[in-house]
């Protein structure tokens, strides 16, 4: 062997070592999806339920081997339910290369996040509370709260009823639902008797007393988690026996759970019309919605509710991204989203003028019976 054969071994030795190590690496490639949420604090009850459909998600996908054979490793991060946390969480994802942001979130972080994500990667928002600009690269899976309370109208307006009483809270979500409040009702010429209350109150007597006068028909309660059960329990303190509106999300087992002592006459809720499948009127959205009913009761031994459903939306339009030829071309992307139906629990259907996939024909008033919510009867 020539000596100049001899120099060139330790170079081909390297090279065939650096194509050992980089075929596996190409072979593990993974799908990084990012996901903020909080996991602790009074709004763990929303991000704990969209997550469970997040890992639900990742691991069945992975189970069947990925997508475009990549798997997906999911990034979650507890924001704690504070902005200032939730974009130091987006941005750690998005250096590690996060094709797709769930935005598992509340209003304040949701809205924190946004100006990370203007030129990409996509943030999916399960929430009503932010409706994102179609000039940006943010998708609401869910109907805004303005439809959610057009739907509320609706069933007012049906009922003959000219008056509600609402509680709100002081947070950005409640800052949202008086907004919408005042336009909807006062559009339908149904007049608004509001009170706001802090989220960490225990007693909403004093609100109740202010909103729930005889004259009123029904009451509305427009918030998630421990200020909702605050408000039931003074509702209930109180003697009040019209009908009480709560937000969407509190349609879930838990909630039932812990008002079972101090229920209202009549409970009343909104929600997608996915939470009662049998209400559906196209077939393929019926189909999803309780097939993913019957797979989530059979992995988490729980019913599903309200917000899975919205984070199994999420899910289902980030799957569908990541099965476009390039789901790093957020261009592409946004408007393949906006123009391409996407099947889900609901069929979402963004266009360049919107990016909120529903609207108030996908919302429902449920009423609680037994411990299932169904169609809401009339108000009597």
């Amino acid at each position: 062997m020539k000596p100049t054969q001899f120099a060139r071994l330790p170079v081909l030795a390297l090279a065939l070592s650096i194509g050992a190590m980089a075929s596996p690496a190409v072979a593990q490639e993974v799908w990084r999806i990012g996901e903020v949420a909080p996991l602790t604090g009074p709004a763990a009850t929303v991000g704990t339920r969209l997550n469970k459909v997040a890992k639900m998600w990742a691991e069945d996908v992975n189970a069947k081997g990925g997508i475009a054979g990549r798997k997906i490793e999911l990034m979650t991060c507890n924001d704690e339910n504070r902005p200032e946390k939730a974009v130091a969480c987006a941005r750690d994802m998005i250096e590690k290369g996060a094709v797709i942001i769930l935005g598992n979130a509340l209003t304040a972080s949701l809205r924190a996040i946004q100006p990370l994500v203007k030129d990409g990667p996509i943030l999916l928002i399960p929430s009503p509370n932010v409706v994102p600009g179609a000039d940006t690269y943010a998708f609401q899976v869910s109907p805004s709260d303005h439809h959610i309370t057009e739907a509320i109208a609706a069933y007012l307006k049906a009922n003959k009823i000219d008056k509600i009483g609402m509680v709100a809270a002081t947070d950005a979500s409640g800052e949202v639902g008086v907004a919408s409040a005042r336009k909807v009702f006062d559009a339908e010429k149904i007049e608004l008797r509001l009170a706001r209350i802090d989220l960490r109150a225990t007693d909403a007597t004093t609100q109740l007393a202010r909103v729930a006068g005889s004259d009123i028909k029904v009451v509305y309660s427009s918030y998630t988690g421990g200020g909702a059960i605050t408000v039931v329990k003074s509702f209930v303190n109180l003697g009040l026996k019209q009908p009480l509106v709560v937000s969407y999300g509190n349609i879930s087992d838990a909630f039932v759970q812990l008002v079972k002592a101090v229920r209202p006459p009549r409970l009343l809720g909104t929600g997608v019309v996915g939470i009662v499948p049998e209400a559906m009127s196209d077939a393929g959205d019926r189909q999803r919605a309780q097939a993913f009913l019957e797979a989530y009761s059979k992995k988490y031994s729980e019913r599903p509710d309200m917000i899975n459903l919205l984070g199994k939306a999420a899910v289902d339009v980030a799957e569908a991204i990541l099965k476009t030829p390039n789901p790093k071309d957020y261009a592409a992307v946004k408007k393949y989203l906006e123009s391409a139906p996407i099947p889900s629990v609901h069929t979402q259907r963004f266009s360049s003028t919107s990016h909120v996939g529903l609207d108030a024909s996908s919302v429902m008033i449920l009423e609680l019976k037994g411990e299932s919510w169904v169609k809401a009867d009339p108000v009597q």
